[in-house]
């Protein structure tokens, strides 16, 4: 077999091992969690949104009929939800959800707010926007995959494609498309994303290369990109690399680190000494969700699993 077609057949094992879809976002259970108060919400499949304490224990659970839930956000006075069919729940200042009117019925994959506005990432390049004044735009941007997530700072907002491209906007009406693939073709290995996690100093985004291997890349502008390297010792002292689907991202400001948890149940801790990774098997459940306040982090996953994990 001639040596070209090596990357195309390893990219199309990669398609048909880890479809990206099906591993993150049809899961029963939970899909997605976030610190909500003095707790975390999570919602996922059957309609489930639940109130969680720090401890793991859930407070209040609603069920809303012939929904399922992809992604969680929150800003000063209102939680939003978005799942399949164009779903977008947003709650009150009293905390109840209604269902906000969208203009698309395909599904939603992440939620950002920026600027004012509610971005919202669907199949196809499609990005939902909704103003402060509840005006409802659709754009298909120019991409050749679905935006699987989306995360905003102060003065920008960006998002991630299950084709490798990452998209960025400063206004939150027109957008820069980068296509990591294309130009660093001849540095990194093709890859698919499947989370982006905007902080204050750092842009990360996780996803899984074309040879099942997963993989963690960091900007400062978003600009310019550089991959960390996902190794870390095992317990028999040996170097080991992660492996597994990344599913989620979480950022511990006080000790300048990243979480990864993944959909095979091991988290892996990132701290700013790339020497000093570990590795956590947690569950043997199916890990979908991360998020954390300065003492405990909670982990969600399939079969509606939670697992809180104290870090100081």
């Amino acid at each position: 077999m001639s040596l070209i077609y090596i990357p195309a057949i390893l990219f199309l094992l990669g398609n048909i091992l880890f479809p990206l879809q099906c591993r993150i976002y049809d899961s029963e259970g939970y899909r997605a969690v976030i610190k909500y108060e003095n707790g975390f919400l999570a919602a996922g499949s059957e309609g489930r949104i639940d109130l969680i304490s720090v401890s793991g224990k859930i407070l209040k659970s609603e069920i809303f009929q012939g929904e399922n839930f992809n992604c969680l956000i929150s800003d000063d006075h209102r939680v939003l939800a978005g799942g399949d069919n164009g779903t977008i729940l947003i709650s009150s200042v009293d905390g109840v959800f209604r269902k906000s009117v969208s203009v698309t019925e395909k599904t939603i994959y992440s939620l950002a707010v920026f600027n004012k506005r509610i971005i919202a990432g669907s199949v196809q390049g499609e990005i939902i926007t909704i103003d402060d004044k509840g005006a409802f735009t659709r754009e298909r941007l120019p991409l050749k995959g679905n935006i699987v997530s989306l995360s905003a700072r102060a003065f920008d907002c960006f998002g991630v494609t299950d084709e490798g491209e990452i998209i960025k906007t400063s206004d939150g009406i027109s957008w820069e498309i980068f296509d990591f693939n294309q130009v660093y073709s001849c540095f990194y290995k093709s890859c698919r994303f499947t989370k982006v996690l905007a902080t204050e100093d750092r842009i990360a985004v996780a996803g899984i290369n074309n040879d099942s291997s997963p993989v963690f890349i960091f900007s400062n502008q978003g600009k310019v990109w550089t991959e960390r390297q996902l190794i870390y010792t095992d317990e028999q002292g040996a170097q080991s690399m992660l492996d597994g689907l990344p599913a989620d991202i979480f950022y511990d400001g006080p000790e300048d680190q990243f979480f990864i948890v993944c959909t095979n149940g091991k988290i892996l801790k990132l701290p700013s000494c790339s020497h000093c990774n570990e590795l956590s098997v947690v569950s043997k459940e199916k890990l979908s969700g991360i998020s954390g306040n300065e003492n405990t982090m909670l982990v969600v996953g399939e079969n509606f699993y939670v697992k809180n994990i104290i870090i100081r």
